[in-house]
């Protein structure tokens, strides 16, 4: 670190390896959310890095690094409380959509990742449930066979996003 604030570049890369995964480390531990915490852990090192200048090379480098990832995930945890906040009125984006609209067009993206998870016959049984093509069998057939697609979606959806 001391090499990197002197203004030496070559210092850049084995000091990224040596503070990633501490400060990776600690964002996941404050974050929970496996993306925010990788969010964090970014905007924290490129802080790190920017910031090289203003170290003091009296003290521990990785005290001061990782008190900065956690200063990120701090500030990630009050953004998102903020916009929890403020979600409750119908807030436009730029595209104009309500935070609403974008949540549901989240949720929609999310179900039909999950969806294309599911085997060939899984899949057309839920389109042909939902809609509306022809299918090949009908009946009992059909509701047992949407029963345990549907079933099967839900625990892909929640291993994948481990949401209801």
């Amino acid at each position: 670190m001391g090499r990197l604030a002197d203004g030496d570049r070559s210092a850049f890369s084995p000091l990224f390896r040596a503070l990633w995964t501490p400060a990776l480390k600690v964002c996941q531990r404050l974050v929970h959310a496996e993306a925010d915490a990788a969010d964090a852990a970014q905007a924290a090192m490129m802080k790190i890095l920017e910031r090289a200048g203003e170290y003091d090379k009296k003290r521990p480098a990785l005290p001061w690094a990782l008190g900065i990832a956690a200063w990120e995930c701090r500030t990630l945890l009050k953004r998102q409380q903020r916009l929890k906040e403020s979600a409750e009125e119908p807030v436009r984006s730029d595209e104009g959509s309500t935070a609403e609209e974008v949540e549901q067009k989240l949720l929609v993206s999310a179900a039909m990742h999950a969806m294309g998870a599911l085997s060939e016959a899984d899949q057309a049984t839920l389109v042909s449930t939902y809609w509306d093509t022809a299918a090949e069998v009908g009946g009992a057939t059909l509701r047992k066979r949407r029963e345990r697609a549907l079933t099967r979606l839900r625990d892909t959806f929640r291993r994948l996003y481990g949401l209801d």
